[in-house]
């Protein structure tokens, strides 16, 4: 992985703590936060996803590429209801670590079995980063029980985390679809910039389907009080993942760009503790030195 592909995953992950300390405030369903901040990163990004397509000649585009871009949305869209869900039925400093760590292995997995080569020192990295991120939430290491992790809080994490490998893979292969295009006028920044908008717009919809069966609009009418909010969300949403797949796009295996942008968490939890008067906790400082570990060994 470049150092240039790297600095750009570490921006990333910056404003993606940035968003979070903002999400923190949300008070609506978070799946009706999460469509209106998808239809926000989509309005943002139409005007430059309609030249595009103007330049492109749309027939050369596979199928394979829209299959993809489906696969990506509703995974999302899986990862978003997924941790809305395990919110509901057990402490979020428990599930969002969870949430988020899992990925770091399973991705690994998926991109071996796709063909590609993980060495031992990455996979030990990456066992360090996802032990880190269990760690940092903690306040004490006897948190660390068997049973906390026993219920069903854990079991929709663990559908979020299939969620994020799920749209981290597709979003890898749909990147090389359109790079490989024949006579393609477009820069790496360019396909990555179109790909994050037609995301999210292929992420509203399956959002909006799961927010009409649930049959409730309390949860819409509360994330409208704060669309503004929201608003600010999506677009530092599209900042921050449309960043990471212009790194996606100098990267053979996507597995390390997903163990680097873990590294939000070490981010996140700095910006807690400065700007929201959070503690710190000596579990907290393991995990963040595990995180920083896990990096160095599966970057190296």
């Amino acid at each position: 992985m470049s150092f240039f592909a790297a600095a750009l995953v570490v921006f990333s992950a910056l404003l993606h703590a940035g968003w979070n300390l903002l999400g923190k405030s949300n008070q609506g369903g978070v799946i009706a936060y999460a469509l209106l901040a998808a239809l926000a990163g989509f309005a943002l990004l139409s005007p430059f996803i309609a030249w595009y397509l103007l330049v492109l000649d749309i027939t050369a585009v596979p199928m394979t590429f829209w299959a993809l871009i489906g696969v990506s949305g509703l995974s999302q869209a899986i990862y978003i209801a997924g941790l809305g869900m395990a919110y509901k039925q057990a402490d979020i400093g428990l599930v969002y670590p969870v949430a988020r760590a899992m990925p770091v292995l399973l991705v690994g997995m998926v991109t071996v079995l796709l063909g590609q080569h993980l060495s031992s020192a990455a996979w030990l990295g990456f066992g360090l980063i996802t032990a880190g991120c269990v760690l940092v939430p903690l306040q004490r290491f006897s948190q660390i029980r068997l049973s906390a992790y026993l219920n069903g809080g854990m079991l929709w994490a663990i559908v979020a985390a299939l969620g994020t490998v799920g749209y981290s893979v597709a979003d890898k292969q749909a990147l090389d679809v359109l790079g490989g295009l024949p006579d393609s006028h477009f820069a790496d920044w360019q396909h990555a910039l179109f790909y994050v908008g037609i995301q999210f717009g292929a992420m509203a919809l399956p959002l909006a389907i799961m927010l009409a069966c649930l049959r409730t609009d309390n949860g819409f009418v509360a994330a409208w009080r704060c669309r503004r909010a929201a608003a600010l969300t999506g677009w530092m949403m599209a900042a921050t993942y449309g960043i990471v797949l212009y790194a996606m796009t100098m990267v053979e295996n996507v597995s390390y760009v997903v163990a680097l942008r873990q590294i939000s968490i070490v981010f996140g939890l700095v910006l807690g503790v400065w700007i929201l008067n959070e503690r710190w906790y000596h579990t907290r400082g393991v995990g963040v030195l595990l995180i920083i570990g896990g990096l160095v060994l599966a970057l190296s």
